[in-house]
Order: C-alpha cells, then sequence, then structure tokens
C-alpha cells in the first residue's frame, strides 16, 4: 500500500513496519498524516499477514506533534474542533488495534504526538531520544488521549509537573519515569524494536489480544471485577486450538506452533 505521508512495509515474519513519512517538518501532524495513519492501521488490522506493526519516524524524529502551519490557521471553535478530531481519531486507530503495536522511538516526540506513541503497547528508544510535553509554550492543554496516557502511567502530581512546566525529557528519565520500556543506543532503536516484535509475532496472539484487554480493563477495575474479567477471558483461552497446541507441546518437550486459532 502506499500513501502520502506513512510508509508501510511488511516482512516476511509478519511483522509491518509503519514510518511517519514528513522529515522536512519532523513528521509534524496534518490532515493527509492523520487519514493516511489511520488507513494504514486499518491495513494492518485486516491483513492476515501483519501479527505486529511497529511505528517510527522518518528523519530525525518520531513525530513533532501538530503541524504548526495548521495550528496556526484555525481561526474559530469549528475549525478548532476539526483539527482535534483528526489527531484524536489518528490516537485512536493506533489505540483501537487489537494486535500489538511497538514504538520504535527514533527522536523527539512532542505535543500530540506524545499521545500517539503512548497508544502504543509498548515503547523502545533511542538513546537519542526526547519526549516533550509542551502543549503549554502555546497555551494548549493536553490533547488526543495525552492527559488520560500521563496520567496512567506517572500519576497525578508528576503528569501536572511535566504539563505545567513543558518538560522535555530525555530517554532515560522517560524509562525511570515508566513512560517507555527500554532505551537503546540510536542505531538499535529500530533493529531492537524489531527484535521484540518477531518474539512477539511467534506468541498465541489470541492470549497476546487478551492481555492487552485486562490491562487496559485493571486500570479501572477492582480486584473483584478483573478476577470476574480474568476468569472470563481464561475460559475463551482454554477453548482455542492454540492453548491445545501449548499443552502438547509443553508434554512432548518441543516449541508450540501457534494458529491463533
Amino acid at each position: 500500500m502506499e500513501w502520502k505521508t506513512v510508509k508501510l512495509d511488511i516482512m516476511e515474519t509478519g511483522v509491518a513496519i509503519l514510518t511517519l513519512n514528513r522529515p522536512e517538518t519532523m513528521n509534524s501532524v496534518n490532515d493527509q498524516l492523520c487519514s493516511d495513519v489511520q488507513a494504514a492501521c486499518k491495513e494492518a488490522a485486516d491483513n492476515e499477514l501483519i501479527r505486529v506493526l511497529i511505528i517510527t519516524g522518518a528523519g530525525k524524529g518520531w513525530s513533532s506533534g501538530g503541524d504548526i502551519t495548521k495550528l496556526a490557521s484555525m481561526k474559530d471553535p469549528i475549525s478548532a474542533k476539526e483539527t482535534y478530531d483528526g489527531s484524536g481519531a489518528l490516537v485512536t486507530a493506533i489505540y483501537e488495534l487489537k494486535k500489538p503495536v511497538i514504538a520504535a522511538l527514533n527522536g523527539v516526540v512532542a505535543g500530540a504526538s506524545v499521545a500517539a506513541c503512548m497508544a502504543c503497547d509498548l515503547i523502545i528508544a533511542s538513546d537519542q531520544a526526547r519526549m516533550g510535553f509542551t502543549f503549554m509554550q502555546i497555551a494548549f492543554c493536553p490533547d488526543s488521549g495525552a492527559s488520560h496516557f500521563l496520567f496512567q502511567k506517572v500519576g497525578y502530581h508528576k503528569a501536572l509537573e511535566l504539563l505545567w512546566y513543558g518538560k522535555i525529557i530525555n530517554a532515560e528519565e522517560a524509562e525511570k519515569l515508566g513512560l517507555i520500556n527500554k532505551v537503546v543506543p540510536h542505531e538499535e532503536c529500530l533493529p531492537e524494536a524489531i527484535r521484540w516484535a518477531e518474539r512477539l509475532a511467534l506468541q498465541p496472539l489470541m492470549a497476546v489480544g487478551l492481555d492487552k484487554k485486562l490491562m487496559r480493563e485493571a486500570a479501572k477495575n477492582d480486584y473483584y471485577q478483573q478476577a470476574e474479567l480474568e476468569a472470563l477471558y481464561q475460559v475463551l483461552a482454554w477453548s482455542s486450538e492454540d492453548f491445545r497446541e501449548g499443552c502438547t507441546a509443553f508434554a512432548e518437550k518441543r516449541k508450540p506452533v501457534f494458529k491463533n486459532r
């Protein structure tokens, strides 16, 4: 598939790499990018050859957030709402993808794109990466779900510190705060993300998807609600062919071959 502002490359291992491709603007978000990312995510969802999606950026950054030209052109609440809906739909497309999504954070990510990055399930970051919570610099509040993800990850007090002071933090600090999974040398960012994705592609994706749902519900459920949900999902898992293959492979002391059924 070809789009104007993104590239989607599918590997034989079942891993697909979605590259945000506006390097001349640090992959800033405009209407076309919003549309293209949504289309690419739909392709990733529908294409049976794709088991895991990696999202990275072309050039020096992952994405600098909203295109300042687009933001400056907003003249009234109607145009502002249209702009917000576009970036919100981009983040939602990533968040709602049932397959695993890994961000290969190759450089700066800021503004609304921080929400898109945090909407991914795992984040591998270059040691040159930066996360910029820079909404306050242009008198914005966090949008596209950024406040939700940030609160879930770092809590109330730290979230407000990052937002109110417009902090730009390096990869090491982001890792300490639990915003990313792993920091690697810059040249290893995408290769490491691919290694993580290829390992995940070999797992039973039904169980992987159920884990994804459970972790999201755990943020709001109490113990009893979560235990009930676990029971429901476990029964679904036990009814799968992959569960039976896993048990058989364990008994036969061999690696399982999962078929996502």
